[in-house]
């Protein structure tokens, strides 16, 4: 039986890589999307807990340079969320356009797979109609070669 090849088995493998290769990076900028939401969670958890610092600190009256020093902390903290934020919607971004890129690379796979499939049924119908051919042949010598001797 000769071996089933499908012409286009490279152009489907270079498929495959580069899908592969878009889905680490979609996992990339997840994980980079999931620990920037995290770094603005815990900046939140820490104004919170200055702002706690703050209320006691001025219930003493202890030195208004101490309360200062607390407050430009929390300026700090509120920008770095801010710029956070921003490269959070960068990111969101990017993960979008890369599921897109990751839904067109999955498209063109599945197309050639499917093509694949089309073309190794149509080799088995082929390898079938030959070898039900060679056996007609057989049969038909067989019966001639019977009905010849008798």
């Amino acid at each position: 039986m000769k071996k089933f090849r499908f012409s286009l088995e490279k152009v489907l493998e270079i498929k495959e890589v580069e899908e592969k290769v878009i889905q680490k990076k979609l996992l990339l900028i997840q994980n980079e999307i999931i620990e920037t939401e995290k770094k603005i969670i815990s900046n939140r958890e820490k104004i919170s807990v200055e702002r706690k610092k703050i209320s006691l600190l001025s219930e003493n009256i202890i030195n208004s340079m101490e309360i200062m020093i607390h407050y430009k902390y929390i300026d700090g903290l509120t920008s770095e969320i801010e710029s956070l934020q921003e490269n959070l919607k960068r990111l969101k971004l990017q993960e979008f356009q890369i599921k897109k890129e990751l839904i067109e690379k999955s498209k063109e796979k599945k197309a050639l797979e499917k093509l694949k499939e089309i073309k190794f049924e149509e080799f088995k119908k082929d390898y079938n109609r030959a070898q039900q051919m060679f056996i007609d042949d057989i049969s038909i010598q067989s019966h001639r070669f019977k009905v010849g001797s008798v």
